[in-house]
């Protein structure tokens, strides 16, 4: 490898490792629109959420920042938000946007809607960028929902007289791309998780059940690591290749999808009884309220206009728990699935070695392989952790027919 290639390979190498610092610092993404505008003189950079055609909000402003950018900044920007009339070129841009929607890490420019000229008489350059003596910009979609999005912006200072190496720009956001929407799903999913373990800290803190945490359009958010074995399994959930949710079973799909629906609008949590093939399995649906942090405001403008829900997956009633489940949490192996269940149902190791026909010495090394996945010593200890599971169905009134009993979709 030359030098000079070389040298590229490193500076890409710690671009990258920035990205994931950046996601998680105060004033998210600044070192990293900081660092890209160093490498890419005469370019000034912020990050920018939208709904649609209308601007959000703008942060972590970066770069060559005129005098005139400044000013602008600081009368059309309260705390980051955009405020003032946006009629004049919301409409166009909503046209834009129809014309070529948005996609997740996508890295488009002005230019590739727009010829110079074209790009001149347009209002959002007469009205934002003329003015303040920039002109094309070049972005990369790091999050989206809906029709809200947030993006890294960067624009042509017009002020610097140099020649704008707008093409490496480009090459080089398409390079980070994926690591850029990877890291911002990982912020998102560390603060998640933190407040999921404190608002449901009362049956998380011993046992991470199976859980996911969707919008109302049943778009995964996140899943933790029981939650997303069991997607993996594939016997429950489907997750499609737009990371669209939905249940196996067609007819429990619809009385998923009913449920998501009468959670989002009454604001209360609703349970579903699924009959398995090899058990049970209840889920509750809540309302999931995460009040995103300082940091990630352009999370908060993308993600804060709908409801998010957490799917908890759990056991039901005195019914065992589903062997499926075992497998998720604490990863053990279908034959350890069987004997956990049946300790848990009180059988003893002869009964078990009985009924499974296999040597008692087998079933007795396999119950001490039991207590060092789930953690515990003994039968106590193994229910006690087991009880987790119950939390699911014991949210609500198993006997409701309303929240557990027999579904009857609405939704065809």
């Amino acid at each position: 490898m030359a030098g000079s290639d070389m040298r590229a390979a490193q500076e890409l190498s710690e671009l990258i490792g920035l990205i994931y610092d950046s996601a998680l610092e105060q004033n998210q993404w600044e070192r990293l629109l900081q660092k890209i505008c160093e490498m890419f003189p005469g370019h000034m950079a912020l990050t920018g959420t939208f709904d649609g055609g209308h601007f959000l909000g703008g942060y972590s402003p970066s770069g060559f920042m005129t005098e005139r950018f400044k000013s602008m900044y600081e009368a059309r920007w309260d705390d980051g938000h955009f405020i003032g009339d946006q009629k004049a070129y919301a409409d166009e841009r909503a046209a834009a946007l129809r014309r070529d929607p948005p996609t997740l890490g996508r890295v488009r420019s002005s230019r590739d809607w727009y010829s110079d000229e074209e790009y001149r008489n347009t209002a959002f350059n007469r009205i934002f960028m003329k003015p303040v003596r920039t002109g094309h910009w070049t972005t990369l979609v790091f999050a989206l929902n809906g029709t809200r999005l947030a993006a890294l912006m960067f624009f042509e200072n017009e002020e610097e007289k140099l020649e704008k190496d707008f093409v490496g720009l480009r090459q080089i956001l398409e390079l980070i791309s994926p690591h850029v929407v990877r890291a911002t799903r990982i912020a998102r999913a560390l603060y998640m998780a933190k407040e999921v373990a404190e608002t449901y800290k009362g049956f998380l803190d011993a046992i991470a059940i199976p859980l996911l945490i969707s919008d109302s359009g049943r778009t995964l958010q996140m899943a933790n690591s029981a939650g997303q074995r069991l997607l993996d399994r594939g016997d429950i959930f489907r997750l499609s290749q737009t990371g669209s949710l939905s249940l196996v079973d067609t007819h429990d799909f619809n009385a998923f999808r009913k449920i998501l629906l009468d959670v989002e609008i009454d604001n209360d949590a609703r349970g579903l009884r699924l009959e398995q093939a090899d058990g049970v399995i209840s889920l509750c649906v809540a309302p999931f309220h995460p009040s995103m942090v300082t940091h990630l405001q352009a999370e908060k403008d993308v993600f804060d206009k709908d409801q998010l829900l957490a799917i908890f997956v759990g056991a039901h009633g005195t019914h065992s728990i589903n062997p499926g489940l075992l497998q998720d949490v604490f990863q053990l192996t279908p034959r350890e699935a069987t004997i956990c269940n049946a300790l848990a149902s009180g059988q003893t190791p002869v009964q078990i070695s009985s009924e499974l026909g296999r040597a008692e010495k087998t079933i007795r090394n396999q119950i001490q392989s039991v207590y060092d996945k789930v953690g515990v010593a003994s039968n106590r200890e193994l229910s006690d952790a087991l009880s987790v599971f119950r939390a699911v169905g014991a949210m609500f009134d198993s006997e409701d027919p309303y929240l557990f009993g027999e579904q009857q979709p609405q939704i065809t």
